[in-house]
């Protein structure tokens, strides 16, 4: 994975390219944790060098409130929602008739930005484990879908070529073209098998690890862009205008970042104590921060959305409703065999590394040649915790003939 919001970014890509072809260094588990605890403290310059131009865009100060649920955030919505035309009532009225339809307890991780007359100004975000670990499954399985649609075209060739014929006189069966996709299918895992995958930082490369949402009135978003490439360390570099049932403007900008002395000193009052939660020394990450910082590259990307309130409704509570989008996205996957799985799978499990305790691994348990089932999976990241999955009540049923004493006083009698 490719994470343009990162500064260690080529270095996160290498190792994962790496896991992929289940090759682990020993130090593999603390390199993972500690780019995600320092790129932790990076993204704080980030995100405020956004709020001091949204400051500037809706001239005042503003104020910031982290909200962990999507229930809690579209309460907000409301509760700021200017001046509701029928159509947001309508909205409104059915999320208050029916709340459970909206996605309740989906744990996100967002900034709502008010301006100080209770104004909606913005939402920042940044994607959570879950959702980060299926977008790069879906762009790795992109890349090898199309390789294993070549490879399934190769066996198909050959086939036509046994009979004289080329491959666009060859009539085939759906039978026999399910056993050239198979046949391919193997082909490409065997490649992981042997480490002999490689795949560009282009076909991974994830954008909007961190984004925020500006809200405003047409006229206002007009002069966004504009503001943007005036800002001094802000530079637009796509632009695409989305209509249809959902309607808005997407930007990807990148953010240069201060000298690492000057970001350093930004970034003096960070609480190091975070570390010991993910298995590092404080005092040790505190000291490396300087020269992970000279190591990086001088600038991320993010996306920047633009939107009327009208349209952030629709998004929260109508025709483009966010969650259902990712849904029709989940369903439209045309390919959903073993390495797709695997893929979302080690992706979460290398991500689920980095905020956990765990520091060292023996192996990576996850191979892109295996066969695996989510229990297995979410017993894999409950042990980086210390945490096994007990069946409860069921872990006190006997399987042994001789178990019995475990759970009987002496004398008592099993009825």
């Amino acid at each position: 994975m490719y994470l343009a919001a990162m500064t260690h970014r080529d270095e996160l890509f290498d190792l994962a390219l790496r896991w992929l072809n289940d090759d682990l260094a020993p130090t593999d588990g603390r390199a993972i944790t500690r780019i995600f605890l320092y790129e932790s403290a990076v993204s704080a310059v980030v995100v405020n060098r956004v709020i001091a131009f949204l400051s500037r865009l809706f001239k005042g100060p503003l104020r910031l409130e982290r909200i962990r649920q999507k229930q809690a955030l579209r309460r907000r919505l409301i509760q700021y929602l200017p001046r509701p035309g029928e159509r947001s009532r309508q909205l409104i009225h059915q999320f208050e008739k029916d709340p459970e339809y909206f996605f309740p307890r989906l744990p996100i991780d967002a900034l709502l930005v008010t301006s100080v007359d209770s104004q909606l100004a913005a939402i920042g975000r940044i994607k959570r484990l879950s959702r980060m670990a299926e977008k790069v499954s879906f762009r790795l399985v992109e890349t090898l879908f199309r390789e294993i649609q070549a490879e399934a075209r190769r066996i198909a060739d050959r086939r036509a070529a046994a009979t004289g014929l080329l491959l666009t006189d060859l009539v085939s069966s759906e039978k026999e073209m399910q056993d050239d996709f198979t046949a391919a299918e193997a082909v490409v895992v065997g490649r992981f098998r042997s480490q002999n995958v490689l795949i560009s930082r282009a076909a991974l490369t994830i954008n909007d690890l961190l984004g925020f949402k500006i809200i405003g009135a047409p006229e206002l978003l007009e002069q966004v862009p504009a503001l943007l490439d005036q800002a001094a360390g802000i530079t637009v570099l796509e632009s695409e205008k989305h209509t249809g049932a959902y309607n808005a403007v997407n930007m990807l900008v990148e953010i240069e970042l201060p000298a690492p002395g000057e970001l350093a000193a930004h970034l003096e009052q960070f609480d190091w104590s975070i570390a010991r939660q993910r298995g590092l020394d404080p005092a040790a990450a505190k000291q490396g921060f300087m020269d992970y910082l000279a190591q990086g590259a001088d600038a991320v990307r993010m996306e920047i959305i633009l939107s009327t309130y009208n349209e952030l409704m629709e998004s929260e509570f109508g025709r483009s409703l966010h969650e259902l989008r990712i849904l029709r996205l989940r369903h439209r996957q045309t390919y959903c065999g073993p390495l797709k799985q695997n893929a979302g799978y080690l992706i979460e499990y290398l991500l689920a590394l980095a905020s956990s305790p765990t520091v060292s691994i023996s192996e990576i348990p996850i191979k892109m040649y295996g066969r695996y089932l989510p229990e297995a999976i979410a017993t894999l990241k409950c042990a980086l915790h210390g945490n096994d999955i007990d069946g409860g009540l069921l872990s006190t049923f006997c399987l042994q003939q001789d178990c019995l004493g475990q759970f009987c006083s002496p004398g008592s009698v099993l009825r």
